[in-house]
């Protein structure tokens, strides 16, 4: 299940970042209906490569115990019942749309920190 998310994360990153960057050398960044259309190309460049650092899996190089306990049937049924990709997918979601709505100029400061606030309690209660 991991490796189909970030297979996904991957593909979505590379179009989220072939797209922005398109729109960039065609010129229609300006023509977005967006307050600050310079910021779209920003935006989605950064997007995207998040996403695909998070599907390439660069960072974390799993030990042998890391790789039994994935493999657990019993470690496997846990996670599956407390929904956790659930929340791993929600939380990955909104991150993004936050920086979307950033880089577009529809949220302001004040928001922003605010949502983030709510996230990082949000993470700190949960481990």
């Amino acid at each position: 299940m991991k490796h189909k998310i970030q297979k996904v994360e991957l593909f979505v990153g590379v179009i989220v970042l072939l797209g922005g960057l398109l729109t960039y050398g065609l010129g229609v960044h300006q023509l977005l209906p967006v307050p600050r259309p310079d910021l779209v190309v920003y935006g989605t460049t950064l997007i995207g490569i998040i996403l695909i650092l998070m599907g390439c899996d660069i960072f974390s190089k799993p030990t042998k115990e890391m790789q039994i306990l994935e493999n657990d049937e019993r470690n496997i049924a846990i996670t599956n019942a407390s929904l956790a990709n659930a929340y791993k997918v929600t939380l990955t979601l909104l991150v993004l749309v936050l920086f979307a709505l950033i880089f577009m100029g529809y949220m302001s400061k004040v928001v922003f920190f605010s949502i983030v606030g709510v996230i990082a309690m949000m993470l700190y209660h949960k481990s």
